[in-house]
């Protein structure tokens, strides 16, 4: 009780503070306070309507990011009239360049421009009898058949068995259709697995090989499905960075059974062929060691080596033991001997650089 009112005598002017000591309040102030009452409440009213009602622009930007980096085609480019069959209804053809293709497809970009990407046009085919089904058709421009090719075999599944034609390679998955058209990379992508989405793949597949200009298929293949006999679904086309080689570009390659690799590679002389030759036998050394011709891996303990023939670098890389992989490379080495050069000026080995240095093999 003493310590209540001491804390009362402390106080200078009020001592009890929840008592006031007016008599009354004037009319004035009680309409004051009243109206004043009824603006926050009018307040709160909006502010939790507008939140059941919010505006549909409020996060737009002045201009549409998305709408305004697609371009939307005046005419159809490459893609063949009449691609959606009975029961199916096309969209609107959108194409995209190097400066907006992440806008579809952002975080792959780099892999197809990676394979020399000019274009890509894309269209969407729709069931009328329920539009939640849908074919998205992606038509990439890629310049000629061999990167369409490198970028097709980058994408497909080490059991999938490609058929060839003159138009390319292509294979149906369960909802989707991969082919080569001469310089174009196609992906159809259904939105369910069904008899209806492989109907209109199977349609698109016939269009499309009918009416896209086709490319005979590039000398990789000539080599190593024409003259050894291999399975097309075996060969990859690498632009560049081969073996993660900065050298090494216009790489074609060949997958025998287990994970052994034949390579080639074309130089412009004879010359340049052993000089690029030397490199690949360089960085395969940088994790292995030399037995004989052959280098051995010190931690997958597989072999691989380069050589030159003429104007063409062949090799071996990750052969099970020395003699799978002689016998690998000496029928590579036949089969180009006589082989002819492809058309067009292969790249140099760029012997005027002495100091460029060789990359790293791939890591483990």
């Amino acid at each position: 009780m003493t310590s209540r009112v001491s804390k009362k005598s402390d106080r200078l002017l009020v001592r009890d503070g929840r008592r006031h000591y007016r008599r009354k309040f004037s009319a004035g102030e009680s309409r004051i306070g009243f109206l004043l009452l009824l603006a926050l409440a009018s307040v709160l009213a909006w502010v939790a309507w507008k939140g059941a009602h919010p505006d549909p622009t409020l996060f737009m930007l002045d201009t549409d990011l998305a709408q305004a980096s697609i371009s939307r085609a005046a005419d159809r480019g490459p893609l063949p009239a009449r691609l959606a069959s009975t029961g199916w209804s096309e969209g609107d053809v959108s194409e995209f360049d190097s400066d907006n293709l992440y806008v579809k497809i952002n975080g792959r970009e780099g892999y197809y421009k990676s394979f020399g990407f000019e274009r890509l046009h894309f269209l969407s085919i729709l069931s009328v009898a329920d539009p939640q089904t849908a074919v998205d058709i992606e038509l990439y421009d890629l310049g000629n058949a061999s990167n369409a090719i490198g970028a097709y075999s980058g994408e497909r599944s080490a059991d999938v068995v490609s058929r060839a034609d003159e138009s390319g390679l292509m294979h149906f998955d369960r909802n989707a259709l991969y082919m080569t058209c001469g310089r174009y990379y196609l992906r159809a992508i259904g939105s369910e697995e069904s008899a209806e989405v492989r109907a209109q793949l199977e349609h698109l597949q016939s269009r499309f090989a009918r009416e896209l200009p086709g490319e005979p298929l590039p000398w990789g293949f000539a080599l190593f499905v024409g003259r050894m006999g291999m399975e097309t679904s075996s060969v990859s086309f690498k632009p560049e960075n081969a073996y993660s080689f900065g050298f090494a570009r216009d790489v074609y390659s060949a997958t025998l059974e287990g994970e052994t690799e034949l390579f080639v590679m074309p130089a412009n002389t004879s010359a340049d062929a052993g000089t690029l030759a030397n490199r690949f036998r360089e960085g395969f050394s940088q994790y292995g060691t030399e037995q004989g011709e052959l280098i051995k891996d010190q931690y997958l303990g597989t072999y691989a080596t380069a050589a030159a023939v003429s104007k063409w670098v062949i090799g071996v890389y990750r052969a099970s033991d020395p003699g799978a992989a002689n016998a690998a490379l000496a029928s590579l080495r036949d089969a180009v001997r006589d082989f002819p050069a492809p058309s067009g000026d292969p790249l140099s080995a760029e012997l005027a650089d002495d100091n460029e240095k060789v990359s790293e093999p791939d890591e483990y």
